[in-house]
């Protein structure tokens, strides 16, 4: 959505002075509430909202689908955790459970620091953890930096959220004194191949080049290629100039396969850290269609995903199939503002085919209602904001924006939010048919120049949401968290915000974690 002055003025709500036993009254009819706290809300079952997560530090996202679960990896630099769930809409994670959330390995176990693109996949009876590390040479960031290496960890059962090692195998690439990074696996025509992006030469360029490499591996052995002391196969090396911005730059692999069987090679190019950063792919086309033979690779001339507007930077992806393997879906980071660098949130986006190019037709924004992932069956319902009881100082704004053509956008769900004063709170009421722990997203805009925090109670019970700051002041972003609710025959759940006065609440969403 395009970026213009708002059209409509605030709106007062019209309890400033009144109060009840809770601290909360009514909105008036006036300013958009109803008093009640809408404790049944609206079913939202066939759509979500990006991002799925924006912590600090997340980056390089890596989703896999095996035997009806979703497993999700991504960059946290000293630990490596897997998040499993049912639905690829809710990947939030739950450090309180470990059979949803699990740290897998820290990296003082490792001896090695700076862990970076976990790519988790499932192998012959075990799984398997592809990840960057280096050692710790202190204060010299050359030397940390030209000794990245790729490393692969092994599970010790059939469970993702079991046992694992926690010894790591260094893999022992081709010309392995050069650098190794974002190493990712992939299988074809009976072989099984690792593909990663490198230095050319031991050192950093000055333009700090980095080309895409590939070496076969054992079969069903990740961790040993065939011939390490063979010379690396390039297949990919920065040529156009969206690549090239801020870096001579390739990374970020991951194979996915067209309709056609074709193996189609995403990543990222150009500088990671800057609004620069996009995602490229090269196809497997030549006439042998022999992955070593670089002849075979074409490269797009164009990105398949670049800046636009408020997504900023995509890069370093996955792609996934739907529930019911229909369609196909990047699984990518992109920067949280324009100027965010490496802070960076976790974004799902359907991409389609031409033939054996891919295609992303339409990048869904903040505020728009993406379509929900064939085959994921949901049971969420939304609550807006402007529906909740409302405490001393509460104001609704009316959320509706000029295109600049004449047209207008919603920004909102439902065109109000609801700007919470510094004394003052607001109160969802939240009826559910049966007890048990439920997900809870917030959606919110942070107006104010850097992150903060919400303090949110349930039943009683404080949790405090992370609530970074938004691309704009028109734009919502999603945070989530688990909690208890129950069936209570004495009334309902009771779900209570306070925060700064420069955050908007737009709605909640109540995920019953159950198809």
């Amino acid at each position: 959505m395009k970026h213009f002055k708002k059209i409509a003025a605030l709106v007062f709500c019209a309890v400033i002075g009144m109060s009840c036993a809770a601290g909360f009254a009514g909105c008036g009819e006036g300013a958009g509430g109803n008093g009640e706290g809408n404790a049944e809300g609206t079913v939202m079952n066939d759509t979500f909202y990006n991002p799925l997560r924006l912590e600090s530090g997340l980056g390089d996202p890596w989703m896999y689908k095996k035997d009806g679960y979703y497993y999700l990896t991504y960059s946290e630099g000293t630990q490596i955790s897997v998040t499993r769930s049912k639905w690829m809409t809710n990947m939030t994670a739950d450090h309180g459970d470990e059979t949803r959330t699990k740290v897998v390995v820290r990296q003082k176990a490792m001896n090695l620091v700076e862990i970076w693109a976990p790519e988790i996949f499932f192998l012959n009876g075990n799984w398997y953890i592809y990840f960057t590390a280096t050692n710790d040479y202190g204060n010299n960031t050359d030397l940390k930096d030209a000794g990245r290496k790729t490393y692969c960890l092994k599970s010790k059962t059939d469970d993702a959220m079991g046992e694992w090692e926690t010894s790591p195998t260094q893999v022992k690439l081709p010309e392995n004194q050069f650098r190794s990074i974002d190493a990712t696996f992939m299988e074809y025509n009976n072989k099984q191949y690792v593909i990663w992006a490198s230095w050319p030469y031991e050192n950093h360029t000055q333009d700090y080049q980095q080309d895409l490499c590939i070496a076969e591996l054992e079969y069903n052995n990740p961790a040993k290629v065939v011939s390490p002391e063979s010379k690396r196969v390039v297949i990919s090396t920065p040529e156009y100039d969206w690549e090239k911005l801020g870096a001579n730059q390739n990374e970020g692999p991951v194979v996915t396969f067209s309709p056609n069987g074709t193996p189609v090679l995403l990543y990222s190019g150009a500088f990671s850290g800057s609004d620069a950063y996009c995602i490229g792919y090269i196809v497997l086309d030549g006439s042998d269609k022999d992955p070593l033979n670089p002849e075979s690779w074409t490269k797009g001339e164009k990105p398949l995903m670049e800046t636009e507007e408020e997504i900023i930077s995509p890069g370093h992806n996955s792609v996934v199939k739907s529930p019911d393997g229909t369609e196909d879906w990047i699984c990518y980071h992109s920067a949280k503002y324009s100027g965010a660098g490496w802070d960076r949130t976790l974004r799902l986006q359907k991409m389609t085919w031409d033939g054996d190019i891919p295609v992303v037709e339409h990048v869904y924004a903040y505020n728009e209602e993406a379509p929900m992932p064939s085959g994921e069956i949901v049971n969420r319902v939304k609550y807006e904001a402007e529906d909740a009881k409302f405490g001393e100082g509460c104001t609704v704004i009316d959320s509706v924006y000029e295109n600049g053509d004449g047209t207008t956008s919603v920004a909102a769900s439902g065109g109000k939010a609801v700007r919470v004063a510094d004394e003052g709170g607001i109160k969802f009421e939240v009826n559910v048919k049966k007890n048990g722990k439920y997900r809870i997203v917030l959606r919110y805009s942070n107006q104010a120049v850097s992150a903060t925090s919400v303090d949110i109670t349930v039943n009683g019970t404080l949790y405090t949401l992370y609530t970074p700051k938004t691309p704009y002041d028109d734009t919502f972003c999603n945070n989530a968290f688990f909690c208890d609710l129950y069936l209570k025959p004495t009334g309902p759940n009771e779900i209570t915000i306070v925060c700064d006065q420069n955050i908007l609440i737009d709605c909640i969403v109540v995920d019953a974690l159950e198809k």
